[in-house]
């Protein structure tokens, strides 16, 4: 399966055989967009249950080098084991010729500034420079939606308050390394404020990772809409978080894997490559299980589909 992935990312005029080392050594200069994996996908899917030695995530990590992934982006909260070398971690990452594209950050209320030190001290041992805070909505921070589950103008001005005092303890916490702060996007981002901008484009954070997926259902289920914004703010977005799901629907609960719904995926990369500023895809699935799958499986699955049928190449 890798050579079919590293064949429809690098083309037909690069050697697949290409060890992993030599690869991530040329990183620089690839001319295409690079395809990493939400580690998130094995908590839903269930495989990380079964990880409690370095061993374990070794294994994972050399299978879904194997895979084809370029990148993984770890959540914070998966690093927490003391049996976790990330030293040793980073090592078989190098070797397997795979880069942290990123750290998803989740707010922790008891202990900010003590959780955001930690987050910047594991990018900095796993080699990444993107800590992104990963989630977020109004209820989190005690905004209280109405019986409908809606939240006025003025809340979503609030809310956005509060993430960016969260950014800002993450940016304290990073002053004087070269991390920068993201912020990813669910469906909420995409409601409005008092002055008709978007809550993701009043998030003081240095760069954007958009989720096509849930911007899609925060807007009207389209994609195209969801590419719409991604363009409209491209030279802010450093990656695309990419399902696949069913096009046109507000539906939240039908994500799949790549090639089981109906999205234009390779629109979505096309996108990628577009906005120069994207320089990965990441392949997530939110709910892997209730299709019947595992976390690995279903990233397989989506590797698969996409060496058969993504094109990840800049045009010439």
């Amino acid at each position: 399966m890798r050579k079919k992935v590293l064949a429809a990312v690098l083309g037909a005029t690069m050697m697949v055989s290409m060890c992993n080392v030599a690869f991530a050594a040329e990183a620089d200069t690839q001319d295409h967009v690079k395809m990493g994996i939400q580690m998130y996908n094995f908590n839903v899917g269930g495989d990380w249950d079964a990880i409690d030695s370095q061993e374990a995530v070794t294994d994972m990590v050399n299978e879904l080098a194997e895979d084809g992934y370029e990148g993984l982006e770890w959540c914070n909260f998966q690093l927490n084991g003391d049996w976790l070398d990330l030293d040793q971690l980073k090592a078989t990452m190098d070797e397997a010729g795979l880069e942290t594209c990123g750290l998803h950050y989740h707010y922790d209320k008891d202990d900010p500034e003590g959780s955001a030190k930690t987050a910047v001290e594991r990018c900095q041992a796993l080699g990444c420079n993107k800590i992104i805070f990963a989630w977020s909505n109004p209820g989190l921070f005690g905004i209280e939606a109405d019986e409908e589950g809606n939240w006025t103008p003025e809340q979503v001005d609030q809310w956005v308050d509060e993430i960016n005092k969260v950014i800002a303890t993450l940016k304290s916490a990073a002053e004087g390394t070269d991390i920068q702060v993201l912020y990813h996007n669910h469906a909420t981002e995409l409601l409005k404020g008092t002055e008709g901008k978007y809550a993701m484009d009043m998030i003081d954070c240095d760069q954007k990772e958009v989720d096509v997926y849930w911007a899609s259902k925060g807007l009207d289920g389209k994609v195209d809409t969801a590419l719409d914004y991604v363009n409209s703010v491209g030279d802010q977005v450093y990656a695309l978080h990419v399902k696949d799901g069913l096009d046109g629907s507000i539906c939240t609960g039908e994500m799949c894997g790549w090639g089981k719904g109906t999205y234009d995926l390779q629109k979505i990369v096309d996108t990628a490559k577009d906005n120069k500023s994207i320089e990965w895809v990441i392949v997530e699935n939110d709910n892997p299980s209730n299709f019947g799958t595992t976390g690995l499986e279903d990233a397989q699955q989506s590797a698969e589909y996409a060496a058969e049928n993504i094109d990840f190449n800049y045009a010439e």
